[in-house]
């Protein structure tokens, strides 16, 4: 019994800790890494963007699910918004395109690679996935397989308050 009390308190604190840390938006540091192709980059070339960090493994059953969400955000909002799939399962490099393939992943992968390991925040497990606004904030983390109506909510978010910032500068009384 004490086991399992035990258990509980520590699953309610990691689960009330994650909160707060999501709860806050937390401006990324500026970060280079390679892509698959060995093509050096920098995360602040996404300014502007939103940013779709996802760490994931090629082994991991949930991480595999999500590819197909992830390529229907990575073409639907490529004009504002990039999938970024950071391999956290060390595949070698060969392996890793064989798989893109297979999956006919349409987002850029980037390698296991140290400077990307914990560049936004710590890992648990995979898939992570990482929101990123335009400013470079991280506005969310989700752990666990992430769909592509989640990913359609941010990014329909930041329209919706667009179009309501817009609509209020063309008010001329404060009942708009």
């Amino acid at each position: 019994m004490k086991l399992i009390k035990r258990a509980i308190a520590l699953v309610t604190l990691f689960l009330v800790s994650a909160t707060a840390v999501a709860s806050e938006t937390q401006k990324v540091q500026n970060f280079s890494f390679k892509d698959i192709d060995g093509k050096a980059h920098q995360f602040s070339e996404y300014k502007g963007k939103w940013v779709i960090v996802n760490y994931w493994a090629t082994f991991c059953g949930p991480c595999v699910a999500e590819i197909p969400a992830l390529n229907s955000v990575a073409k639907r909002f490529k004009d504002k918004a990039v999938v970024l799939g950071m391999e956290a399962g060390e595949t070698p490099t060969d392996e890793l395109k064989q798989f893109m393939d297979q999956k006919k992943i349409a987002y850029p992968v980037i390698p296991t690679q140290d400077s990307t390991m914990f560049a936004l925040g710590l890992v648990y497990g995979v898939p992570t996935t990482f929101i990123v606004n335009p400013e470079g904030e991280i506005v969310d983390t989700h752990m666990g397989a992430i769909t592509s109506a989640m990913l359609q909510n941010y990014l329909s978010a930041d329209k919706a308050k667009t179009s309501i910032a817009k609509d209020k500068s063309d008010c001329l009384t404060d009942f708009c």
